[in-house]
Formats: structure tokens, sequence, C-alpha cells
């Protein structure tokens, strides 16, 4: 019985997969990096890391300013958001920190950004979901597009600029990372997650990395949940007919430790992924 639930869930995402449209073409993307078989990892790989300079010289961001959304509920993590934001290039950003917990010092905040413009603070009850904390964000900024910052991963300088240049060409409602790099933050490893799943259409993509373009997905907001809400957004934006799209692997880091919110097993978050040598050049997450 389990088994043929699972089965018509799956089916049921996969009809919401193709109904979402496809505005763009990705072919013009594709084409300026080597050719590769998606099916030969290593060679997908080495093709994408060696074109990813001739990518960022052919498409511009699509939009100069953006705004960035981080929820947190981890004061000691406030150098790691701030220092996250202050390396992005290429782009302005409005940035909205919403505060889940009452263990922020009014100090702490106003010497961590003291250095940095267009931020602003919301405080928020812990009792707030994570979806709540996201919209109300989302809702105090101006900018069509807006990146979702989780306060516990890494960001690389060119995380925003390149998820812009995504959506110039892709015409998705959410732009995000279905390849990504995850670190283990107890033994020091580092995995690439779902490897060869860049520069395609996809309804699966890292909550850590959305970035939304508030034009093309109108009315759909994150669901009032504190796991599960990046899920709910994508699932909505399929319902409407409105497609997700996965960009390049690069420029952030997923890092796995004892208090992350989405908790899973090390075997279970360690299937098809590739061991990832931060020293070899194909797998610079800044290239």
């Amino acid at each position: 019985m389990r088994d043929r639930i699972t089965t018509r869930a799956w089916r049921a995402y996969a009809d919401l997969r193709r109904r979402a449209r496809r505005d763009g073409d990705v072919r013009d993307a594709l084409a300026v990096f080597p050719r590769a078989d998606r099916r030969d990892v290593d060679a997908w790989n080495r093709a994408t890391a060696a074109g990813v300079g001739a990518y960022r010289a052919a498409f511009a961001p699509a939009a100069t300013r953006a705004a960035v959304v981080c929820v947190s509920r981890r004061p000691h993590l406030l150098s790691a958001i701030v220092a996250n934001v202050a390396r992005q290039v290429d782009v302005e950003l409005d940035v909205v920190l919403v505060t889940n917990d009452a263990g922020f010092d009014a100090t702490d905040l106003e010497r961590e950004l003291a250095g940095l413009a267009g931020w602003r603070v919301i405080e928020m009850p812990p009792s707030a979901s994570l979806g709540a904390c996201l919209n109300l964000g989302v809702d105090a900024v101006s900018e069509r597009f807006v990146a979702k910052f989780d306060d516990d991963d890494w960001y690389g300088p060119h995380h925003v600029a390149d998820s812009l240049r995504a959506h110039r060409y892709a015409g998705a409602g959410v732009v995000g990372k279905h390849s990504y790099y995850a670190e283990m933050t107890h033994t020091g490893d580092r995995v690439l997650r779902f490897p060869a799943n860049e520069f395609r259409y996809s309804g699966t993509l890292a909550g850590g990395t959305l970035v939304v373009d508030r034009e093309r997905i109108g009315g759909v907001r994150f669901p009032d949940l504190s796991l599960g809400e990046d899920r709910g957004l994508l699932h909505a934006c399929h319902r409407r007919g409105v497609s997700t799209f996965a960009a390049d692997r690069f420029n952030f880091v997923q890092r796995r430790g004892g208090d992350n919110t989405w908790t899973i097993a090390d075997e279970h978050f360690l299937e098809r992924t590739l061991r990832a040598d931060p020293d070899d050049p194909i797998h610079a997450v800044d290239p």
C-alpha cells in the first residue's frame, strides 16, 4: 500500500513538473561551454569548470539590484551572515535580516551591520515559522529578484550575480541549484551532491540557493512551515505552470553539522554524491 501511495505521489509530482512553462531557452548558455555528455560526470565537471569564465562574459545579470532575505534564530552566526552578503559582487543588494530568536543583541546587530548599506532588521518571535518569516522579509523589499540566504551556509562572491545570469535566459520563476557542494563539518569532507544537474529545468532545488523572480511567481508564497517551506514554494510554482531552473554548482557550500534545521542521517545525505577535493580546480567553488 505504501509503495502505491509513493508511486502516485511521484507521478503527480512529475505531472506538475511537465506542466510548468519553460519560457526561456538554455541552449545559448550551454553553447558557451565545451561539449560534454551529462552521463560522463567527470567530463561534465571539467567542461563546466573550464567554461564558467566565458559564461559570465556572455550573460550579464538580469538586474543590477536584488534583495537578500535571511531568517536566523542563531545569534552566534551573525558575523557569518554579514560576511556572506558583504562578499557578493556585480550586484547591489537590499538586505533584510529577520531575527527569529530573542537572543539577538541590539548592540551586536548595530556593530556587525554598521559597515554595510541597505540593511534592515525585522524581529519575529521564536514561535513564528520560517515560511512566515521569509514572506515577511520578501514583503519588506521592492526588488524584483529576491535571494534566500540560510544563516549556516557559505555563499561565494558570484552567487547572487550568477543566479541573476540564469534568470536572464531561463525565463523561470525560481533559479537555484540542484547540483551543489556540501561540507560535512564533523569530518571536513566536501562532496558534490547530484552531479551534472546544472543548466537545466528542475523541480529539485536546494532551499538555501533559491533566487525568486517576483514578477513571474505572482502571488506564490512560502507555506507557513519551518521544514519543507522551500519545497512548498516550488510545488506551488509548478501548480501554477511556473518553471524552476537549476543553474551552476558554484559559489555555494551547504554546511552539514549538528544544528541544521533539516536533519538527515549521513548515509542518506551522502547518497548520489561525488567526493570533491577543494584543491582540484574542477571543484573550485569560486572559479
